[in-house]
């Protein structure tokens, strides 16, 4: 009797622990990080799945901000490295809006310690998924991901495989992006003003030694209907298409290397990163001088306008004017605003002030936007009342550096 009851203890503990599930098994339960966060995790079995979460934000002040960027990703184990080459990790990066398709993926060997990629993003919610690379083996070592954010508006920002869906870019202004796998399609939205001779060259920092992958870059036109094309190999630096294009959208897009013929497999440069440029001689350059001055500009999906502190916060593709348009309102305004006490949820006022110019102490000039709580009301000897405001310090925001702060001379010796 003694035995049977112990063998029941057992085998009635055991099933438990080993069906327990991990709820970052799932998106839905992902462990949160941010785009310049570091987690470290173990895989427990080969089927093991661990989800971790990030969002790339927006400006809650300015929505109309792009805040897109680049993230670069290291995927790690601690040395000395492991011995089966058959183990291995496998990281999928994902965006929100589409869990069918990795926007991303890499693989890490157990026999390796280190891996990096690079990927363009535009702003919302993203989650990466490391699992094992083999169904049967897996790495038992800790790894760790980290990344790292760079904003800016001259990277890819994916999903962009479809003219509907393409990146607009600028004429003159140079672009980056990477294939992450042999059917990954890059596109990109260009936008004429007026007919021109377009150059559109794709290049690379530093030739490499497989001639057998590399890019594809073509253009597709509408008006006239026309598709040009260009092979850049891997051992080459750069390909270029010369094309007279009309007024109006014009699609480029990047994919990988035909293989010479069908029997072989397709290739491409993976993670490898390219620059794209389309230069159009009668398309005025982008202004270098982002002096302070209200600039308006409408939003050609919406139709909105918004009011931008200087001509190089305009995005792509919007139409811009340093005049006010009429009849239309413009968000944010550029005056300050004030609310009323009895408007708070607080009961106290409060003053918005979206720009205001500020010399700080090393003689740096800035552009700020600062919030100002109400204090008591006083009354002068007359009976006229004196609102006094406090600068809230945790609100004070810096829109733009207008200029420097003048470097100190060292004096000679």
């Amino acid at each position: 009797m003694y035995r049977t009851l112990l063998l029941v203890g057992l085998f009635a503990t055991i099933p438990v622990t080993a069906i327990a599930e991990d709820v970052s098994d799932t998106p839905e339960g992902a462990k949160s990080t941010s785009t310049g966060g570091r987690v470290k995790e173990t895989l427990v079995s080969a089927i093991d799945v661990d989800f971790f979460r990030f969002d790339v934000r927006t400006d809650r002040d300015y929505p109309s901000r792009d805040t897109s960027g680049n993230l670069t990703v290291t995927f790690s184990q601690p040395a000395p490295p492991g011995a089966n080459p058959q183990a291995g990790w496998r990281i999928d990066l994902y965006s929100e809006k589409d869990f069918a398709t990795t926007l991303y993926t890499a693989t890490l060997p157990e026999t390796s310690l280190e891996t990096t990629f690079e990927q363009g993003l535009s702003p919302g919610r993203y989650y990466y998924k490391v699992s094992s690379v083999d169904s049967v083996v897996f790495p038992v070592k800790e790894y760790t991901l980290q990344g790292s954010w760079e904003e800016s508006t001259h990277y890819e920002k994916p999903p962009n495989n479809n003219t509907d869906t393409a990146t607009a870019i600028k004429a003159n202004e140079a672009y980056y992006g990477n294939l992450s796998s042999p059917s990954d399609i890059d596109f990109y939205r260009l936008t004429l003003p007026a007919p021109d001779l377009v150059t559109i060259t794709l290049s690379q920092e530093t030739p490499g030694s497989d001639p057998t992958t590399g890019w594809q870059l073509r253009i597709l036109s509408p008006n006239p209907p026309q598709q040009e094309a260009v092979n850049v190999p891997l051992t080459t630096l750069s390909g270029t298409i010369q094309v007279n294009l009309d007024v109006g959208m014009h699609y480029i897009f990047v994919k990988a290397l035909p293989p010479a013929n069908e029997e072989e497999e397709a290739k491409a440069p993976t993670g490898r990163e390219y620059q794209i440029i389309a230069n159009a001689p009668t398309v005025p350059p982008s202004p270098q001088n982002c002096e302070f001055i209200f600039t308006y500009a409408q939003n050609p999906v919406t139709q909105h306008w918004a009011m931008f502190p200087t001509p190089c916060d305009v995005p792509v593709n919007w139409v811009s004017q340093t005049t006010p348009p009429e009849l239309f309102e413009v968000c944010p305004s550029r005056y300050a605003t004030y609310t009323f006490p009895e408007q708070n949820k607080d009961g106290i006022g409060l003053l918005k002030i979206p720009y205001v110019e500020l010399t700080d102490e090393t003689g740096a000039e800035l552009l700020m936007q600062i919030e100002m709580q109400q204090d008591e009301i006083q009354q002068t000897p007359e009976g006229t009342p004196l609102y006094r405001f406090l600068l809230l310090l945790e609100k004070l925001k810096l829109v733009r550096v207008l200029k420097e702060a003048p470097v100190a001379e060292t004096p000679a010796p």
